[in-house]
């Protein structure tokens, strides 16, 4: 595999320990501890300097950057992305990487930002626009994993609205959406003072509201999902 200019190679090294304290020392000296997938091989577990790490996220394509994965000490690399990371939410810092090993033919799972762009029609006449779907999932070829859904907006009036389903023809070839096609994209709605209007009238007729027992609220139990370390 040839680098080119446009390649982005973050290197990792071979994580020797795995247990709590020498992940704590590899967080201190500003390390994440991750693991690589993919590719017929077994996981591989590595360190990450935690700059390359937030200068892959700033790319345009985000967590979907597929880069040059290189070994440290090691002559061979190979295209990658990442799969998960884990962040702590108090702290934000970067708690956890498992990296996936992109091989030729094979699909990857994503999700695919979407973007609007346009002077849209019903917000000039006064509507609201819910942006309610932002990320699209989807399985993809490398070769074809776009950076993003551009959604042009602009002929979009109040109470119309745009579907999954209506944004096939801006997908790849290859890609077979894992969402529900008549999922809401984005919807244009009333003007607000015509809704706080429509609330008031709807009020008016409503029949009056009857309480005849007090109803004792249900208690589930069972235990929360542990934290991982």
């Amino acid at each position: 595999m040839t680098e080119t200019d446009k390649d982005i190679v973050i290197t990792v090294e071979r994580r020797e320990g795995l247990g709590k304290e020498a992940v704590r020392k590899l967080r201190q000296i500003g390390k994440i501890p991750g693991v690589v997938y993919g590719g017929n091989k077994e996981p591989f577990p590595i360190a990450v300097d935690r700059h390359s790490v937030q200068e892959l996220l700033r790319q345009e394509a985000g967590e979907n950057t597929i880069f040059l994965l290189k070994l440290k000490g090691a002559k061979q690399q190979r295209r990658a992305m990442i799969r998960e990371i884990q962040i702590d939410p108090m702290t934000r810092d970067f708690i956890h990487i498992d990296f996936i090993r992109v091989t030729r033919g094979q699909k990857l799972t994503v999700s695919v930002p979407v973007e609007l762009v346009g002077d849209c029609a019903g917000v000039r006449h006064g509507g609201v626009l819910e942006f309610s779907t932002r990320e699209i999932s989807m399985e993809v070829l490398p070769r074809e994993l776009p950076e993003k859904i551009t959604v042009d907006i602009s002929e979009i009036d109040i109470d119309q609205n745009v579907t999954i389903e209506d944004l096939m023809d801006l997908m790849p070839k290859s890609a077979r959406v894992l969402e529900d096609p008549g999922r809401v994209v984005v919807t244009i709605g009333a003007p607000r003072a015509a809704a706080v209007e429509e609330e008031e009238e709807a009020a008016e007729v409503a029949p009056e509201l009857v309480i005849t027992e007090r109803a004792e609220p249900e208690v589930i139990g069972g235990k929360g999902k542990e934290e991982p370390e």
